[in-house]
């Protein structure tokens, strides 16, 4: 192994386990195969056919029953352990590597789980996808349980590797069974296609706004149910102890084989109010179950070992008078998707539920705002108070036409909170454990003392051409009580209220926003960079006109007369502007130049003179550069270029330079100019002895280069050049010819 990679990896194995024992579910780091060469021949198990169309008509006919939750992937029972799968690598200290690929072949994730799960001392395991582009782990000895299973969260792709490394003092010692094998056959990432209805609601769009402590407390679920992989949503509870134990409500539908197979993501959800992305880089595995009633579909879990302080969590208050609220919200993950919220704007009804359950057991709403569907199951029902009252059943198909037909219960929490008669199927002994009979309880932080941290959202971040007003909303968790925000190019362009509106944006361009939240604990900045985008008038396909393509442009040092490129329009509207760029054959650096008239132009103008410089420093081949022109058209905000490059050759040529001899010279020679002062026309002659580039450039008296009258290859001969100096001022300049090693430097005087 290398030795440099050896210390690195060591260094992070120190650090692992000096790191609290709440921050260790998922500890980072790299795998030895991304520190040192393992090989690239190992062990790969290949999962069978299926058939999809069957699980996808069963998929589509438990839509209409209310009590079946969302199924994602189709479970394989395997025995993979570290005796009889999997290949093991020999490290020069002593310790070793197994590695294992398992593939499924069209899957659009894959997770695992285990039994007889061990880590000994120092062990690590990770699981990576195919690139690696997503890594999980490191898992350690601190991730075991007592009844030795766990559970990994899916890995994008069709296949999945399997790291473990087991330190030489623990040689052996290490035990990893993968008994479970899930293949995702819907794109539960949202990669590709997005399983949930288009009226769900982002719960950072601005109705969540003021759900920012409780949305922290709802989770996405993962888990194996009679041979599927299953999705549902629930949510941590505060107890009267307010001891911050990981107690998690969902739905009794909810129900896994076997509850260590349970995954909890946090805080899966999309920064913006318009994403379908987010992070599900956060989570548990593995819960162990407290309570469950059918009667009123409640399953109450808790979650295994602690919460990371990383992970801003919080603890939902509840409500058991089973007092009817004035309105009501949810939030859930929807066909697994990032979190959402719901609304219902009225009173909800007392429901009966469905399947024989308890009468008068539920609640029934119907949204005003968004929709809950499949994935939903288990997600908390809010009261006016922001406090749990229930949690999700099911109820009439989902469907967003008319979503104003749609209603959908919830078991009432005042039901199951004595119903049962006893601690495994009711909720009070665990919502209540110290029998304080208080009937309602507000939620609380998982982290005490904390700063906030800034984030926002708006109404809208994309204006119409010519610009609008823009709402934006703080959804700031931890209680800021001051607010510095910045608009810059906005209208005013600060701000101190908490939401501030009317933020007015007039001129095409992209902005960038910021927001500064402040408590007794600290300040936080976050900063959202072109953030804002007001549209330009639309930009259209357009050609490039002359020079043509394939064509060549014959320039000098002295030659002062115009070139012309141009193009046709992307779009009349005055403020499209263009910019001219142009690069080396086969290169990627462009020089680019504002069109004429500040850009406003479909036409560049340069000298001949210029652009014998710009090629020069571009790079001659000879007396000739080839390059390609192009032109990219802006309204402010977007861009388009040209629809193709046109293809040109500068040539530089060697018009005012004059052979007067073809007698071969003996050596070089630079001549004195005549007249001598001058004004402002001077003759320069030089001899060349043989083939080769030469190069006459004339200089200032403090050294710059004021004009380059030659760069070209010339034949043997004698040669004559004018040189017109109109364009600089009185003075004492040099004149050098250079080919080679050879160079000759000569004085003249210009007087105006």
């Amino acid at each position: 192994m290398n030795k440099v990679n050896l210390k690195v990896f060591f260094s992070l194995l120190l650090l692992l386990f000096a790191l609290p024992v709440s921050a260790q579910y998922n500890s980072g780091g790299l795998p030895i195969s991304s520190l040192t060469e393992l090989g690239h021949s190992f062990d790969t198990k290949t999962m069978p056919a299926f058939d999809l169309e069957s699980m996808l008509n069963e998929d589509r006919e438990n839509i209409a029953k209310t009590d079946v939750p969302f199924r994602y992937g189709k479970v394989f029972e395997v025995n993979y352990s570290l005796e009889n799968s999997g290949t093991w690598s020999q490290l020069p200290d002593g310790s070793r590597v197994w590695r294992l690929m398992i593939t499924s072949p069209d899957a659009h994730s894959i997770n695992l789980f285990y039994r007889d799960f061990h880590m000994p001392k120092g062990a690590l395991l990770y699981l990576y996808n195919a690139d690696k582009s997503e890594l999980l782990g490191a898992f350690s000895e601190l991730n075991n349980t007592a009844d030795k299973y766990f559970s990994t969260a899916p890995t994008r792709g069709s296949s999945t590797e399997i790291e473990y490394y087991e330190p030489v003092f623990s040689k052996g010692k290490g035990k990893l069974n993968i008994s479970q094998v899930v293949h995702a056959y819907k794109d539960i990432y949202g990669l590709l296609t997005v399983e949930e209805l288009s009226c769900n609601i982002n719960i950072n769009c601005p109705v969540g706004a003021p759900w920012v402590q409780e949305k922290r407390s709802v989770t996405r679920i993962t888990f194996t149910q009679g041979g599927g992989g299953y999705l549902c949503t629930g949510s941590l509870m505060n107890n009267t102890l307010q001891d911050r134990s990981l107690l998690y409500l969902t739905a009794e539908h909810c129900s896994p084989d076997n509850h260590s197979s349970m995954v909890f993501f946090f805080n899966y959800e999309n920064p913006t109010c318009w994403g379908t992305a987010g992070s599900l880089a956060q989570s548990l595995s593995g819960a162990t179950l407290k309570a469950a009633n059918y009667m009123t579909d409640f399953r109450l879990v808790q979650i295994n070992g602690s919460l990371p302080a990383s992970y801003n969590g919080f603890f939902n208050g509840w409500d058991r008078t089973g007092t009817q609220p004035s309105n009501e919200v949810a939030i859930h993950h929807p066909g697994g998707a990032n979190k959402k919220i719901s609304i219902d704007n009225n009173p909800a009804q007392n429901s009966n539920g469905f399947g024989g359950r308890l009468v008068n057991g539920f609640w029934q709403v119907v949204w005003d705002i968004g929709m809950t569907e499949g994935g939903s199951s288990g997600c908390p029902l809010y009261d006016q108070n922001k406090r749990v009252i229930g949690q999700n059943l099911g109820g009439v198909a989902s469907q967003c036409e008319n979503p104003q037909a749609v209603s959908k219960v919830f078991g009432k929490l005042s039901q199951s909170w004595g119903y049962g008669g006893s601690s495994t199927n009711q909720l009070k002994d665990w919502l209540d454990p110290n029998n304080s009979s208080v009937n309602t309880l507000d939620g609380i932080n998982a982290v005490t003392g904390s700063a906030p941290i800034a984030n926002f959202t708006s109404d809208t971040a994309n204006l119409p051409i010519g610009g609008g007003n823009i709402n934006f909303f703080d959804l700031s968790p931890y209680d800021p009580t001051s607010w510095s925000w910045s608009f810059p190019g906005g209208n005013p362009s600060t701000s101190s209220v908490k939401n501030p509106i009317n933020i007015n944006y007039t001129q095409t361009g992209a902005y960038t926003v910021s927001l500064t939240v402040t408590n007794q604990h600290g300040s936080n900045t976050f900063t959202m960079v072109n953030y804002v985008k007001v549209a330009g008038v639309p930009l259209t396909a357009f050609q490039l006109l002359t020079p043509p393509s394939l064509s060549s442009v014959e320039v000098s040092s002295q030659d002062i007369s115009p070139v012309q490129f141009t193009w046709k329009r992307a779009n009349s509207d005055p403020s499209v502007k263009y910019s001219f760029r142009i690069r080396k054959l086969a290169t990627s650096l462009d020089y680019s130049y504002t069109s004429d008239n500040n850009g406003t132009d479909s036409i560049i103008t340069f000298r001949k003179s210029f652009l014998d410089s710009l090629a020069s420093s571009i790079g001659y081949t000879g007396d000739s550069l080839r390059c390609t022109w192009r032109v990219a058209a802006t309204n402010g905000l977007d861009t388009t270029l040209a629809a193709s490059a046109f293809i040109i050759t500068i040539k530089r040529s060697t018009i005012g330079i004059t052979q007067i001899g073809s007698t071969v010279p003996g050596s070089y020679k630079l001549y004195n100019n005549y007249p001598n002062p001058f004004n402002p026309k001077t003759i320069i002659n030089f001899d060349v002895p043989k083939e080769g580039n030469i190069t006459i450039k004339v200089y200032n008296s403090i050294g710059e280069v004021v004009a380059v009258i030659a760069d070209n290859n010339f034949r043997p001969g004698k040669y004559q050049v004018d040189f017109d100096g109109s364009n600089l001022a009185s003075g004492i300049y040099f004149y050098s010819l250079q080919s080679g090693n050879f160079r000759q430097v000569n004085k003249m005087v210009l007087v105006k």
